[in-house]
């Protein structure tokens, strides 16, 4: 099977196998984990200020958001934009991802009009994971190796196809988030105040990276051979013809 949705996570047992391998393996000994954790000391007035939104500049970069195809708006032009629409946030402060659907026209306008990419340049996982960072929890982080890997198989090239693609798919992901979350009642039990589990959307994406990693492991450990060999190859046809 190549793409997988939350019922996999239906059985307890599975949810928690999941989130140990993530704790076990996934980033830990990474300036992304200290910084993640330094973006809930802030409340969610002081969010707005210089010092969070710097904060939150330099976390995305260390998430990756300023490489494998992303890049971050400018400074200026991110913090300005992030201000601007100080009121759409506020609107949703206090909304949790069982909230979701009734909050899609105000998200959909943050995805159409927050600047945190350069003009071209995809948005859906940057702004994933910007609002994850002021809203952890109605929002979940989605990025390319893990949850589109997870949801929509090898080919996640077209999830990127076009920017209402981009937010089609950012829907339908954080709409399973938001179904599961319904379902699953618990999922407060596994909320961890000092480590990765900050919020119910964080644990759902740390359910999903647990679950995708070996796979992912796997497919690059394939790829890697795959090269060597090709290159040995062409090293053989090279030395044929000397």
């Amino acid at each position: 099977m190549d793409n997988f949705d939350m019922s996999v996570f239906d059985k307890k047992k599975e949810l928690q196998k999941a989130l140990n391998y993530t704790l076990e393996h996934y980033r830990p000994h990474d300036p992304g984990s200290y910084l993640y954790n330094k973006i809930f000391e802030f409340k969610f007035s002081q969010k707005f200020s210089e010092d969070f939104i710097e904060l939150l500049y330099v976390t995305l970069s260390a998430w990756n958001m300023n490489s494998r195809g992303a890049k971050l708006s400018d400074f200026s032009v991110f913090s300005e934009s992030i201000k601007e629409h100080k009121s759409d946030f506020k609107k949703l402060e206090h909304q949790k991802i069982q909230d979701l659907e009734k909050n899609k026209e105000i998200i959909k306008d943050l995805f159409d009009n927050l600047k945190v990419v350069d003009e071209g340049k995809p948005p859906l996982v940057t702004f994933s994971k910007t609002l994850h960072f002021i809203l952890p929890d109605l929002i979940a982080p989605i990025d390319r190796r893990y949850t589109l890997r997870f949801f929509y198989g090898k080919n996640t090239d077209t999830c990127f196809r076009s920017k209402d693609k981009q937010f089609e798919v950012f829907w339908r992901i954080e709409t399973e988030f938001s179904k599961f979350a319904q379902k699953q009642k618990d999922l407060n039990s596994y909320v961890d105040k000092n480590g990765w589990n900050r919020s119910i959307p964080k644990i759902m994406d740390n359910a999903v990276i647990g679950f995708i990693s070996p796979t992912v492991e796997r497919e690059k450990a394939e790829q890697k051979k795959k090269e060597k060999e090709k290159k040995e190859k062409l090293k053989t046809i090279q030395a044929s013809h000397k």
